[in-house]
């Protein structure tokens, strides 16, 4: 079995020389056991690929029609909850939360109190039970399944493997009893090593040692992840769900609320559908608006519903309206609802994003992993559904604890997780 040695890796590591022989030593062992020369290639190999293709994806529009997507008005649609009925639901709850955890600092918040933070399970302000928005969402879906007879199977992505999410978000499951759910999972999501833009790997020093920077496969990882077999005699996630009579799934947010309508509607409009994105539709379209774009672009005699970013789209994407004259090409919420089958027969591409600051003496570099929105475009028969904004609410910034918690008021989700 091929190896690494101080010899081999010491070259492709930024400031390897700088340590000492305990640190070379130390970073090796994390090396060999975690991304073997293998794994570093493959990473690499991917790198490469997701570069490449960052000039394809910022010319999709050049000698292309654009037209407003298929789309459904949520308002249209039936919301019980036997919609769900079929439904496997994914929470991703693997982000660090690092904005937040800083703004509840610079609030006076004790360090202490956030030894075991994760920003889906932070309690609301004010809150019943000290909920956050994953125990909100979770008594959510125990509640459709209790009054409707149902069997709603969850799955709950968290960071990698050693990550304080992959850690506490069992915890709170088994402190509250899965919250009533019959069949809930938890799986951590893969990482990738983080290259400078020398394809040289980087790391940190914690606790006077050094650790390799890595970071998730980005918003589209918990979507290949559900692929994935955990060993070759147990299930994928995906082949879990279908065990339990789900041929669909619908992708949601462990850091947001929801009205109690959003989910039964995602899961009605998509009922002909192998693939839906949630969007808000516009009234106006200004320049420097940051969202992703929902638009069907026909090039080369191929037609396909995606999501455009601000860099790629252009004049005629802003100006596109609906058939009303009334909306501008609805934005992107990330929420989404699609096949089973989907998923398991095709791959997300690799992803690149733009260049970020990852360690502060080094250039920006960009972070590589999978796209959540590169999975419309390989639908047969996408649909858009629109939403109104004030139907779900997201934890950013402390701030926002107290907008939650009334939000998740108003949707009478109190009285749920009560």
């Amino acid at each position: 079995m091929e190896i690494w040695t101080i010899e081999n890796l010491g070259p492709l590591v930024q400031g390897f020389e700088k340590l000492d022989i305990s640190s070379q030593s130390h970073l090796l062992q994390q090396m060999n056991e975690k991304f073997p020369p293998a794994v570093f290639r493959s990473h690499l190999t991917k790198r490469h690929k997701a570069m490449k293709s960052v000039t394809a994806c910022q010319n999709v529009l050049n000698g292309a029609t654009q037209q407003f997507p298929p789309f459904t008005p949520w308002h249209d649609l039936p919301d019980s909850p036997l919609n769900l009925k079929g439904y496997g639901l994914v929470f991703t709850a693997g982000g660090e939360g690092e904005r937040l955890r800083l703004s509840l600092l610079a609030r006076g918040e004790d360090p202490k109190a956030l030894e075991d933070f994760t920003k889906a399970t932070y309690p609301l302000q004010n809150f019943c039970n000290n909920f956050g928005a994953l125990h909100i969402n979770l008594a959510l879906i125990a509640s459709y399944c209790k009054n409707f007879n149902l069997d709603i199977p969850v799955i709950i992505t968290t960071g990698p493997k050693g990550s304080v999410t992959e850690r506490v978000i069992p915890e709170v499951l088994s402190k509250n009893s899965n919250f009533g759910l019959k069949h809930v999972v938890t799986i951590p999501q893969d990482e990738r090593l983080h290259f400078t833009m020398d394809d040289r790997i980087t790391f940190t020093m914690k606790n006077g040692l050094p650790v390799t920077v890595t970071h998730p496969d980005e918003t589209g990882g918990p979507l290949m992840k559900l692929k994935q077999k955990p060993s070759p005699d147990k299930p994928s996630c995906i082949e879990w769900l279908e065990s339990l009579g789900c041929s669909k799934l619908i992708l949601a947010q462990a850091t947001a609320i929801y009205d109690q309508r959003l989910l039964p509607v995602m899961a009605s409009a998509a009922q002909k559908h192998d693939c839906l994105g949630v969007g808000v539709m516009r009234d106006t379209f200004e320049p420097n608006d940051p969202f992703g774009t929902f638009v069907t672009i026909k090039k080369d005699n191929n037609e396909s519903t995606c999501i455009i970013e601000q860099g790629v789209r252009n004049e005629t994407s802003r100006k596109i309206k609906d058939s009303n004259n009334r909306y501008f090409l609805p934005f992107n919420t990330g929420l989404y609802a699609l096949d089973c089958d989907l998923l398991q027969k095709s791959d997300l591409p690799d992803y690149a994003t733009p260049p970020k600051e990852v360690l502060p003496d080094l250039p920006k570099s960009p972070k590589v992993g999978y796209a959540a929105t590169d999975i419309l475009p390989l639908a047969k028969k996408p649909l858009i559904l629109t939403v109104d904004p004030k139907m779900f609410a997201v934890i950013k910034t402390a701030e926002d604890l107290s907008v939650l918690a009334e939000a998740a008021r108003g949707f009478g989700l109190e009285e749920i997780c009560g």
